[in-house]
């Protein structure tokens, strides 16, 4: 698809959605003005009970011939791309454990587990179709803090003294609804400026394609027992 949008001037730009969340745009405001410091750590975990749209196995999601499915792909697309952009390097390895917790019947993975290296950073994912509850939980530590995020709750909590801890809300929740509509402005502007040239020529693919090496890796990993890979060697 790179190749023919390369050949026919076309642009070819990925939704990645997640980005453009008031509240994570938010985290990564304060991740660049340095309020915590130099970034050490991420945690990011996607809690479900199923799929979205609970269509079962009928859907991209849960069928391995329309998309790849599993929650890996569901959901460890968008937590991929937004580990790399806060920790402002590319990975250096990967690995992964993927289960069937609850939906036993499926030809794919419910439960990803996922722990990433990067040169000063590591990041551990946790994604779920077979939570209890549903709820998104995010977790970023530096240096000199930690910001957490809590569905629709962010709070920052300054590790150096004196600091005072800060905490915003915002609503609806990250885990409110599947398709979220509200973020899209953002998607459409990112594409915008993909054409118009106001963007790096290709940072959106660039990004796309390392999350297709994650995700390939990850399964790798996976039918390893969860080995450490490296990642672009």
């Amino acid at each position: 698809m790179q190749r023919l949008a390369s050949e026919t001037e076309r642009v070819l730009v990925t939704v990645h959605n997640w980005r453009h969340a008031p509240i994570l745009r938010h985290v990564d405001e304060l991740v660049q003005r340095g309020e915590i410091g130099r970034l050490r750590r991420v945690l990011w975990q996607t809690l479900r009970v199923e799929p979205a749209g609970n269509g079962g196995a009928a859907t991209w999601r849960a069928d391995p011939a329309m998309a790849g499915g599993g929650i890996l792909a569901d959901h460890g697309w968008h937590a991929f791309y937004l580990v790399q952009q806060w920790t402002g390097q590319p990975p250096t390895g990967i690995s992964a454990r993927l289960e069937t917790r609850r939906h036993t019947g499926w030809p794919v993975e419910d439960t990803a587990t996922a722990r990433l290296e990067f040169p000063d950073a590591t990041a551990e994912v946790f994604l779920t179709w077979a939570s209890p509850e549903r709820r998104n939980r995010v977790e970023l530590e530096g240096t000199r803090g930690t910001i957490h995020v809590e569905d629709d709750l962010l709070l920052l909590s300054p590790a150096v003294p004196g600091g005072r801890e800060r905490r915003w809300v915002y609503r609806p929740a990250l885990s409110n609804g599947s398709y979220h509509p509200d973020w899209f402005e953002g998607v459409a502007a990112e594409f915008v400026a993909e054409v118009t040239g106001s963007a790096a020529g290709g940072a959106n693919l660039r990004v796309a394609s390392l999350c297709v090496m994650l995700q390939a890796l990850a399964r790798e990993s996976s039918r390893r027992s969860g080995h450490m890979l490296p990642v672009g060697a």
